[in-house]
């Protein structure tokens, strides 16, 4: 199994608060590790968009690279 799959089946059917608390406490921790896994959810929530959310995040996303 990949890193994709398995942060997939670790965090299938996480409630909200269980789901804030990974991400909250790997963004806390300032370890690189948690990074892969940040991307996998990203990469999900990314494709989950329509096109004109997807347009809406990369504009936000490139106002806080400036």
């Amino acid at each position: 199994m990949n890193i994709r799959n398995a942060l997939l089946n670790k965090l299938h059917n996480s409630t909200p608060k269980e789901l804030k608390e990974i991400i909250d406490g790997g963004i806390a921790s300032k370890e690189e590790t948690i990074l892969p896994g940040l991307g996998v959810l990203f990469e999900e929530y990314y494709n989950s968009l329509n096109k004109m959310q997807k347009d809406d995040m990369i504009q936000t996303l490139c106002n806080l690279l400036k």
